[in-house]
């Protein structure tokens, strides 16, 4: 006992001695004395190598999420999306597929929420009546066009035969799939948009997995059995539809954002040539007389 007492002034006459300026080399040469004496595994058991580790695993982290989004134009969710990414990361280094799915589904979520009610909601009742597949092969043009006569309806599109007058989160992500991701240019047929969103429901699927209690469908069964026991594949795939869906959100909403101002531009400009004349009676009879001269 006498013993270990002399060994805690000891080091506190350490400590002291490492306050000094210039004792910096103190810390190297204890740090190197204890890696000689003790292995790796022992090390990292104390409770202060964990906390640098998880000190540095947390700016790893939360410079990734800042990266992920970095060009995502929607300023007003884009700190949401960062915090969301953060937590999905962490989950993900527990390995807690479950959370890791809820995760990833809540900035799926968050983007569709906003655009839906931002862009597509105002215009809704106006586009969807319209044909929303090109699935008319015109042989002169070499490509897919709108059919003449028949075809999908948006509303066909986005609902697939349910109940039109409620907005689901899977029918608001079918309608930003429509004109975010697929930029209103669906051809041939719905494949592709379809491979897309049967990705979305399983993500939705293991997000359901957080609330207790509910009996899943035989669909949704299905689903979760598929997915059980590939766990490992399946954080690679949902990393990768996160990625791929921010991707194309980002470019359709630059681009459609950019589009906009540059109509409403031109369509100014055009208003006022238009009615110089009815503005100013006088000024187009001097203009008329002006040409005559020329």
């Amino acid at each position: 006992m006498k013993d270990k007492e002399k060994l805690k002034k000891f080091v506190q006459i350490i400590s002291d001695l490492l306050k000094v300026e210039g004792n910096d080399w103190l810390i190297d040469e204890i740090l190197e004395t204890i890696r000689k004496t003790s292995s790796i595994e022992e090390i990292v058991k104390h409770s202060v190598i964990q906390n640098i580790y998880e000190h540095c695993v947390e700016l790893k982290i939360k410079k990734q999420a800042t990266e992920f989004y970095n060009s995502f134009p929607i300023q007003e969710i884009k700190n949401q999306l960062i915090q969301d990414y953060q937590k999905m990361e962490h989950e993900r280094r527990r390995d807690d597929f479950e959370n890791f799915c809820l995760c990833v589904y809540q900035q799926i979520e968050n983007i569709s929420n906003y655009l839906f009610e931002q862009k597509i909601k105002s215009i809704w009742d106006s586009e969807k009546d319209k044909i929303a597949i090109k699935s008319f092969f015109d042989r002169i043009q070499q490509k897919y066009v709108i059919p003449r006569s028949g075809g999908t309806s948006l509303e066909q599109l986005v609902f697939q035969g349910t109940d039109t007058s409620k907005w689901y989160t899977n029918r608001k992500f079918r309608a930003v799939l429509y004109f975010f991701y697929f930029n209103q240019n669906v051809t041939r047929d719905d494949y592709n948009f379809n491979s897309i969103y049967f990705t979305h429901e399983e993500i939705y699927q293991m997000r359901n997995q957080n609330h207790r209690g509910s009996v899943p469908t035989p669909y949704q069964q299905k689903t979760l059995n598929k997915i059980k026991g590939s766990e490992s594949r399946y954080y690679f795939k949902f990393y990768g539809f996160l990625q791929d869906f921010v991707n194309h959100i980002e470019s359709s909403y630059t681009t459609k954002s950019s589009s906009g101002i540059k109509n409403k531009k031109s369509n100014k400009h055009k208003t006022q040539k238009n009615t110089i004349g009815a503005n100013s009676p006088e000024l187009e009879k001097l203009m008329k007389k002006m040409k005559k001269n020329e």
